[in-house]
């Protein structure tokens, strides 16, 4: 009973995500939302909270939520231990490295720590073109990465299931 609470929780927060509710102007000041629907430490997430995880941490920093999608499922039957979503900024709303910050600092507060230092590229004029922090929590390993494209920038999370992963080898990932 408890899990199908949950689940609902999550698909509630998800939808509310995706509808735009409450997502401000994703500024380096706005606090970080509050933590996804779930116990701690009750054991390996789920792909739905990571999703909920990820849709709301996107939204925190302002990626605009009509451009996630989410890769769960494979064409080629096999199965998928990945759930990814990217982002892509405009001229009008860009994403840039602290877009990103915007969003790790969400997902530390779904309980996501950094298993090392963010690493960044720069280009010829100092400003960074690319930037990525990688992140665990309960099973699950996670990229988050900035990337400069175009005028407004874009914004990628890749989650995989590190058992799943284990078990079905690295073919298991998005498809793409």
């Amino acid at each position: 009973m408890c899990r199908k609470i949950w689940t609902a929780a999550a698909a509630a927060v998800i939808a509310l995500g995706a509808a735009g509710c409450g997502a401000g102007a994703g500024g380096a000041g706005e606090a970080a939302a509050p933590a996804s629907p779930r116990p701690e430490g009750t054991g390996p997430l789920t792909k739905e909270v990571v999703r909920a995880d990820i849709g709301d941490s996107a939204a925190a920093a302002g990626v605009p939520a009509s451009a996630l999608e989410y890769a769960p499922n494979r064409a080629d039957g096999q199965p998928s231990c990945a759930v990814s979503a990217k982002g892509f900024g405009s001229k009008s709303a860009s994403l840039d490295a602290t877009s990103l910050d915007v969003a790790v600092r969400a997902l530390g507060a779904r309980e996501w720590r950094q298993s090392q230092g963010r690493t960044e590229r720069k280009g010829k004029d100092g400003s960074i073109g690319e930037a990525r922090v990688l992140l665990t929590q309960r099973g699950w390993s996670m990229v988050a990465e900035y990337r400069y494209f175009g005028e407004g920038g874009v914004i990628t999370f890749t989650a995989f299931d590190d058992a799943c992963m284990k078990q079905n080898g690295s073919g298991a990932g998005p498809a793409g």
